[in-house]
């Protein structure tokens, strides 16, 4: 179990090829529809003012007017999609591409496809990952492994783990499985320090789970407190190496880094890690999903719960709060 519920039963009558898909949402109203199902849920439409259940749909501005009272509501306020002025089928095929690419998609290769800016593909990227990045999480059970790795290189710090400089450092849990690797977790830390990796643990891994570590001692208390079973590996002294004894979060640091590098030409700012983590976590969490729509309807009902970032958060720049998009 992932630990995500989807606010609606997932529509399995949405096509699965590319082509249908365009023609399944090839008009504002159609991709209006299905918007107002995922933001309002079962019930529909519901009027701010008077309660009202019916509305008519404004394409031209966006807008639900009730049918009783009149009043507009903006069917994209508090999605990714507000404050832009491109149609809802361009995003919405751009949150197709988003899940189906199976190493991601770049700014660049989005602003191709779509015939955006890239200014325009690099904000909208950035609010779709910020929406995932929002999603209930439920914590890793069974056997976990944990470890960390960094982006970028390493700076010195205490023997045997980096300290963060311009570089950072990413923690990742896996559930080990008798065949294969089950679901993972990452974060960007401030540190490798037990302070860091404590958080890490409360938050990623439940009580009672057998975590699986090397001998670092920032394992030891958190793992106590935490009530985790505790089994670390002193590496050195093992025989091995580090990538068999932690087998399956090693395999998601190393497909992390060709991700990071092949995608995104290693041009991942600090700042940014964590929705990027964020990225990667929800595709290989469902690297085994069938369906490529049932992975469009869990962005979107991420997409539809919260405003997006503004522009000045994303850029840590307090000169205004202007959405991100707004010139898309």
């Amino acid at each position: 179990m992932s630990g995500e519920v989807l606010p609606l039963p997932r529509d399995d009558s949405l096509p699965e090829t590319l082509r249908g898909f365009m023609e399944r949402f090839s008009t504002e109203e159609a991709c209006a529809e299905f918007l107002r199902l995922w933001k309002y849920g079962p019930d529909g439409f519901r009027c701010p003012r008077c309660d009202g259940r019916t509305a008519w749909f404004l394409p031209s501005r966006r807008l639900d007017e009730c049918t009783t009272c009149h009043k507009q509501t903006s069917l994209t306020a508090g999605t990714v999609m507000e404050g832009t002025r491109k149609p809802l089928r361009d995003w919405f095929l751009a949150m197709y591409l988003f899940v189906v690419s199976k190493q991601g998609i770049s700014a660049m290769e989005l602003s191709r496809e779509l015939g955006l800016s890239y200014p325009a593909a690099w904000t909208w990227l950035h609010k779709l990952r910020a929406a995932v990045n929002t999603r209930a999480r439920s914590p890793l059970e069974g056997v976990v492994e944990a470890d960390e790795t960094w982006e970028g290189g390493l700076r010195k710090g205490e023997p045997g783990r980096p300290t963060v400089g311009e570089k950072a450092l990413v923690a990742g849990a896996v559930e080990r499985k008798e065949r294969g690797w089950g679901r993972a977790r990452l974060a960007s830390l401030e540190d490798g320090s037990s302070a860091s990796i404590g958080p890490f643990l409360q938050e990623n891994v439940a009580s009672g789970t057998t975590l699986r570590t090397d001998d670092w001692r920032s394992y030891r208390r958190p793992a106590r407190e935490l009530g985790l079973n505790h089994v670390p590996t002193n590496v050195s002294k093992s025989g091995q190496e580090a990538h068999e004894i932690l087998a399956a979060v090693h395999r998601v640091f190393s497909l992390l880094h060709r991700v990071l590098l092949a995608t995104y030409q290693g041009a991942v700012s600090q700042k940014h890690l964590p929705n990027y983590l964020a990225e990667y976590e929800f595709r290989f969490n469902r690297r085994n999903s069938g369906s490529r729509t049932l992975l469009f309807q869990r962005l979107l009902s991420a997409a539809v719960k919260g405003r997006p970032p503004y522009y000045w958060e994303i850029l840590d720049r307090p000169d205004g709060k202007t959405p991100l998009g707004v010139a898309a």
